[in-house]
């Protein structure tokens, strides 16, 4: 989907088309729902957010600007949620847990997949990280990702390509690194 689609979408969804919501939250929930799961890690909370998102997409869309970029629209307001949980989680979790697990030495690996991928992501630096995510998540090819983010076309490329090596590193664990 296109900026200029949900450009379109939400001129609809402005003046109270549900199917215009409906036709943005098909195409554009996934890619939501996987930005918030590598922001958060949790499937669960991810779900609640991408949701959430759609939710302020209705609600805000009168304030929308047509020049606005579409994708990085709802990745800010998907951004935003993400956010607004992990603080309402830190508030939640009382010290003594904190504590607890910080003095154990048995921690346990994940074998969830949702997991694994934010952990992997979580290793990249946070530009390296936006990149891919907008890439993979978003479903944006790495020109779009420059525009959204306002780097170098040349700059992308060659982060995008960095990380991917660095994520193909650690998921091998260090294996095939013949480059």
């Amino acid at each position: 989907m296109t900026n200029h689609d949900i450009d379109r979408l939400m001129k609809r969804i402005a003046l109270g088309d549900m199917a215009a919501l409906e036709e943005l939250y098909k195409n554009m929930s996934k890619p939501v729902y996987f930005y918030a799961l590598h922001l958060i890690g949790d499937p669960v909370a991810a779900e609640d957010v991408m949701q959430d998102t759609f939710v302020s997409v209705m609600r805000s869309s009168s304030s929308y600007r047509a020049e606005e970029k579409g994708k990085a629209w709802l990745f800010t307001i998907a951004k935003n949620r993400a956010a607004d949980v992990a603080k309402r989680r830190a508030a939640a979790i009382p010290v003594q847990d904190v504590e607890d697990v910080a003095d154990r030495r048995d921690f346990t690996v994940q074998s969830d997949i949702g997991i694994s991928v934010t952990n992997l992501l979580n290793s990249l630096s946070e530009r390296e990280r936006d990149i891919v995510t907008l890439r993979l998540f978003g479903d944006m090819t790495l020109t779009q990702v420059s525009k959204e983010l306002g780097i170098p076309k040349g700059t992308v490329f060659w982060t995008y390509s960095n990380a991917v090596k660095k994520l193909r590193k650690l998921y091998t664990g260090g294996e095939n690194d013949e480059e």
